[in-house]
Parts: C-alpha cells; sequence; structure tokens
C-alpha cells in the first residue's frame, strides 16, 4: 500500500511530466523530465534507504 510520501513523490512526477509537455524552450522541457525522473527514483526506492543509494557500493563493516 502506497503511503503519504510515495503518493507525493508519484504526484510530483507527474506534475513534472506535464509542465515538460508544456515547456516551450528546450532547456525547460529537459528540466521538467529529469525532475519528474528523480521523483520516479524517489518513488520506486527502496523503503529501507538506511541501504544507501541504489546502484552505490555498500560499505563493509570489515574495513
Amino acid at each position: 500500500m502506497e503511503s503519504e510520501k510515495d503518493s507525493y513523490f508519484y504526484d510530483r512526477a507527474e506534475a513534472e511530466l506535464k509542465l515538460a509537455q508544456s515547456a516551450a524552450h528546450p532547456a525547460a522541457v529537459r528540466a521538467h523530465y529529469l525532475l519528474a525522473g528523480h521523483y520516479l527514483d524517489r518513488f520506486y526506492s527502496p523503503e529501507d534507504e538506511s541501504q544507501g543509494t541504489p546502484g552505490a557500493p555498500k560499505a563493509s563493516s570489515n574495513d
């Protein structure tokens, strides 16, 4: 089930996509798509963020 936080990120991504589609300047279009991507990354990221950034190497406790 979605939490309020998840819903926020999904809603923001949708809003950024709509803004990208209506923007006239190529730099604005790119900025809105980048922001939408970041919001979608947050929406689809694992619940437990203490494990670090997805795709990033995890630090081991043996170092």
